[in-house]
């Protein structure tokens, strides 16, 4: 048996690199779930000291933080079309993303004192674009929510049939169009 050294590994090892780590705790989040997600499952699966881990995201919220940096950093509304078709894409772009890691949801779900900065830009973005439509601040709060909380059920519904994937089409997906609709109807509500 190999024994490794203590402390941090080399700099130049490229297994240690943030990216990796990160890649290796959204597989096993993807994989095994929000209980699967542990500093040593993650060390064992990066192939590195758990310590390493720590050194880069200080602790386990912070490696949630980080992974959803990653994951949500490129969701955002399209940069043209009419108030109604950004708010329709930035839902579809975060809905795509919750389909496809479930897990990392859950996980943002179960430490409420995790909320990632591309999390807030993109709550931020919704109520902007609802702002847009005419809303007061408070108006738009409260459709945030009940347009967020509707996508992540809708989306975790999908993921927990087995259905979640790298695509979004109706093969793959066969309750899009129903989400589609219900979105449609609950901004219909919203601009009569």
């Amino acid at each position: 048996m190999t024994r490794r050294s203590r402390g941090r590994p080399r700099a130049d090892n490229e297994s240690v690199s943030p990216a990796k780590i990160l890649s290796e705790a959204l597989a096993l989040l993807d994989i095994g779930g929000v209980e699967s997600l542990t500093m040593r499952a993650v060390a064992l699966r990066a192939g590195v000291n758990p310590m390493t881990i720590y050194h880069h995201f200080q602790d386990r919220d912070g490696l949630i933080r980080a992974l959803a940096d990653t994951v949500y950093a490129d969701v955002a509304p399209p940069s043209g079309g009419t108030v109604r078709s950004r708010i329709e894409g930035l839902l579809r772009a975060y809905r795509s993303e919750v389909v496809r890691h479930p897990g990392l949801t859950l996980a943002i779900f179960n430490r409420p004192a995790v909320f990632p900065q591309h999390a807030r830009r993109i709550t931020d973005n919704l109520a902007s674009l609802l702002g847009n439509l005419g809303l007061s601040p408070s108006q738009a709060l409260v459709w945030v929510h009940i347009l967020v909380d509707y996508t992540h059920g809708a989306a975790l519904a999908v993921a927990m049939n087995g259905t979640s994937g790298s695509a979004l089409q109706a093969d793959i997906d066969p309750d899009y169009g129903n989400y589609e609709r219900a979105v449609s109807e609950l901004l219909d509500r919203l601009t009569e």
